[in-house]
């Protein structure tokens, strides 16, 4: 038995020393200029204007608000709330075994130790918070530029992960987590959207 609350004690020790790194979706080796690839589209057009709308109607579409337009600038910045499930499995893991620990602790104590009930419960709550979802906050810019006959459009996404503070009643307004994204999917679609906002704002559909 003590072998085992040994073997516990030292699995909790290294698990609660893990360190929670922020996510990352960085292509591997990807350079600056291959980053401003992804993120930028050329589009047969050279109505700054146009664009512009193409743009407020598209975010709009996705459930995005618009917070900020400047016009001259070329510049549009918009943000979007919803809850998600974005789990950290190695938050769970190290409450588990906090659990198991105290739950060992209790046993031997006959369940007369009542911190090791309050932290069983604590870790509960804390479980309870992270497989639940999240509150996630979505903030984008975009701008808009004239090039020779066309427009340019360099369109760029960060997501916050807020943390669950009190069962799902309270959220901390500090992220726990922030992602830029550079995923081509996500691009090739917002752009893809923007091109046909595009047609219907050319033929006022």
């Amino acid at each position: 038995m003590k072998k085992l609350f040994a073997k516990i004690l030292i699995f909790f020790l290294i698990c609660s020393n893990v360190q929670i790194s922020y996510a990352s979706n960085t292509p591997a080796n990807a350079s600056v200029l291959k980053i401003r690839e992804i993120e930028t589209r050329y589009f047969d057009i050279n109505d700054e204007k146009t664009v512009l709308k193409a743009i407020v109607n598209t975010l709009q579409d996705n459930g995005f608000v618009i917070q900020n337009i400047e016009e001259e600038l070329g510049y549009i910045r918009a943000k979007k709330e919803d809850k998600l499930k974005r789990t950290l499995k190695g938050r769970v893991a190290v409450y588990s075994v906090d659990m198991a620990l105290n739950a060992v602790l209790l046993a031997f104590s006959f369940g007369l130790n009542p911190s090791a009930v309050i932290n069983i419960a604590n870790d509960t709550i804390r479980i309870k918070n992270e497989v639940s979802c999240h509150t996630v906050i979505f903030d984008c810019n975009v701008t808009v530029e004239s090039v020779g006959n066309r427009t340019k459009v360099r369109f760029n996404v960060i997501e916050k992960v807020l943390e669950n503070a009190d069962g799902y009643t309270t959220v901390k307004a500090s992220p726990r987590q922030v992602i830029r994204h550079y995923e081509p999917e996500i691009f090739n679609e917002f752009f893809s959207q923007v091109d046909k906002n595009l047609f219907f704002e050319k033929n006022s559909l």
